[in-house]
This record gives structure tokens, sequence and C-alpha cells, in this order.
């Protein structure tokens, strides 16, 4: 089991790469080779080069966190944390998304908590959450982010109208290189829940399928 996960985990960080740096060395050699001719094809050009150089630097930062969350050679940086503002900013960061893609996108803010803990890192989990429900949620569906407290801690929530999750894949999802489409690194959900653990926290899901996920980040109101 170990040496074909380590080859599953060969092939898809191979395929992973290969995409976005095919797609850089296209539009590069057309720049090169003066193809992309007027002003309007080569920013069009220079758009894509950035956007998958973007995707290479996060396939890279998430490889490297996965690596050191699993050596403990992770380091947290802890100070007083609103986490109203965290939660406003994650919800700016994919309100365009949500517009183009006719997706309702609801904020709940029932809490206002703040928090001693590494701010930089619990919305880097909300993200991947985000991230996860945007990418299973089809156009025209419906996503809500919700910030409560209640018994002492404070739960940041990300839920989704995609298509759910069924009994045996749910401790799956969670596995590095593990996706339940069988595309992607899988790697969003595994660092999520270690991100979450190592904050003192938890990582909590409830799905049903064909009525969508509720993923629940919770934190010690500290």
């Amino acid at each position: 089991e170990s040496q074909r996960r380590e080859r599953n985990f060969l092939m898809i960080v191979s395929h992973e790469l290969r995409t976005p740096l095919t797609a850089i060395r296209g539009h590069v050699d057309a720049l090169r080779e003066g193809l992309a001719e007027d002003a309007e094809a080569r920013d069009a050009s220079l758009a894509v080069v950035r956007a998958e150089t973007d995707r290479l630097v996060r396939l890279v930062r998430d490889l490297l966190d996965l690596a050191r969350l699993d050596a403990h050679q992770f380091t947290l940086e802890e100070d007083e944390v609103e986490l109203r503002r965290l939660v406003e900013h994650a919800y700016q960061s994919f309100s365009e998304e949500a517009r183009r893609r006719r997706i309702e996108f609801d904020c709940s803010v029932r809490a206002d908590a703040v928090v001693s803990t590494d701010g930089d890192r619990v919305l880097q989990i909300v993200s991947n959450l985000l991230d996860n429900a945007f990418a299973w949620t089809p156009d025209g569906g419906r996503v809500s982010l919700e910030l409560t407290s209640a018994n002492g801690k404070v739960a940041l929530a990300v839920e989704d109208s995609g298509p759910g999750i069924g009994p045996a894949e749910r401790d799956r999802i969670f596995r590095p290189f593990w996706s339940l489409a069988g595309e992607g690194t899988g790697l969003g959900l595994a660092i999520a829940r270690e991100l979450a653990q190592a904050l003192g926290g938890e990582l909590a899901l409830e799905s049903e399928v064909g009525k969508g996920s509720r993923f629940e980040l919770r934190l010690p109101a500290r």
C-alpha cells in the first residue's frame, strides 16, 4: 500500500507540475516568436503565464506545508486575531467567483470573537475549505460561510450544495493525494485538518449524498 501510494503521489505531482509548465512554455514561445501580434493578445498570454505561475507556487507551498506538518517542524505564530475581519476577508476573496458562476454566496457573522492564534493559518484553512466548496458546487448553487461561538469554542463553517460525501469517503478525503474525483492533488483538505490540529482545534464534517457538505473548523475561544 505504501509503494502504491508513493507511485500514485509521483504520478499526481508530475501531472500537476506538467500542466501549468506546458501552458507557460507554450505562451512564452508564442511571445518570443511574435505570434501574439497585438497588445491584447500579448496581455492575454501574459495573464495565462501569471495565473499558471501562481498555480505552481500554490502547489509547491502545499507540498512544503504538508512535509513540515508531517515532520512536526511547522512553526505557528500567535497573536490576537479578530475573526470577524478574517471571515470578511475570506468572503471578499471568493465573491467574484460566486458572481461569475451565479452561486449564492452568504456570509453570516454571529460572534464577535477575538482569539489568540495564528491568523494566517486560520485564513489558509478557511480558504482551503472554500476552494473545496466552490470546486464541488455547480453553477447556480449555494455556498455559505459562517462564524459562531458557543461552549468555549469558536466555529468557522463552510457549507455547500454539492453532491455530498458518502460514508466510505469521509475519512479518505482527508488523506494527502486522494481526491474524490480522481483529479488534483487532494492536498487542500489534508492540510486543513493537519493545521486545525496544530492550532489546538479540530475539523469536523457533516455530509449527506445529494444534499451537500458542511466543514466546520472549531477552535478554543481563548
